[in-house]
């Protein structure tokens, strides 16, 4: 059960453990924060690390607070979307034909029939991202399984709110979320091998670290930065 500390205007969850050091982590979408704190730490103590962070604690809270705002947009021209990591300035263009969109650079150009309403867009924008994922994800795949040495029997593919993905070990399939090609492909890549070693080690125990570590060293700060919003 956590204890609540109001600083600065900040209300920041603490959290006692059995550890050495003080742990800051501040969570998207609010940007909420908690102290993970030895058990011998004092109020004081909290108070004045706080303080030190207050503006890391600032830039992280902005930067969920961007993302969250993206997550509301009207679909309307010169809105930024993201592709692959990279914020993209949105045209829309409004036309008798096939809705369709084509990228140019750092410009997507979203062709609808004349007074489209948002929620249909929405939907020609999730199945556009949907393709990104199944074109670029069989590649990531192919490249890592004789590396890790699974098969991956099945692909799917779909727009998820909590995961980025899952695994059916016993069938031998992954699950991917269609909202990862708003990310960049090293976070498509790492949830791939996250997935495809769960085929092995259904577990988030220690062989499942030891796996992940030897084939993909570098998955815990691409986990944190795409998490923070960073990737």
């Amino acid at each position: 059960m956590a204890d609540y500390l109001q600083v600065g205007g900040l209300q920041v969850a603490v959290e006692y453990k059995r550890i050495k050091h003080l742990r800051l982590t501040v969570y998207p979408p609010e940007g909420k924060i908690k102290i993970s704190a030895p058990v011998y730490c004092t109020t004081r103590d909290i108070e004045q690390f706080i303080t030190s962070k207050r503006d890391w604690i600032e830039k992280h809270r902005q930067k969920y607070q961007r993302h969250a705002n993206i997550k509301n947009l009207s679909l309307e021209s010169g809105e930024h979307h993201y592709v692959w990591g990279i914020p993209c300035v949105l045209e829309v263009i409004e036309k008798k034909g096939n809705p369709r969109i084509e990228k140019e650079g750092q410009s997507i150009k979203l062709f609808v029939r004349p007074n489209t309403e948002k929620k249909k867009k929405a939907e020609i924008m999730d199945t556009w991202y949907r393709s990104l994922i199944q074109e670029a994800a069989p590649q990531f795949v192919a490249k890592w399984e004789p590396c890790i040495g699974v098969k991956v029997k099945g692909i799917y593919y779909r727009k998820m709110k909590s995961h980025w993905g899952s695994c059916n070990y016993s069938s031998q399939t992954i699950r991917l979320n269609t909202e990862l090609a708003k990310k960049s492909p090293e976070c498509l890549e790492y949830v791939i091998i996250h997935e495809m070693v769960h085929i092995l080690e259904p577990s988030h125990n220690r062989h499942f670290y030891e796996i992940m570590n030897k084939w993909y060293p570098s998955w815990k700060d691409i986990r944190k930065k795409m998490n923070s919003g960073e990737l």
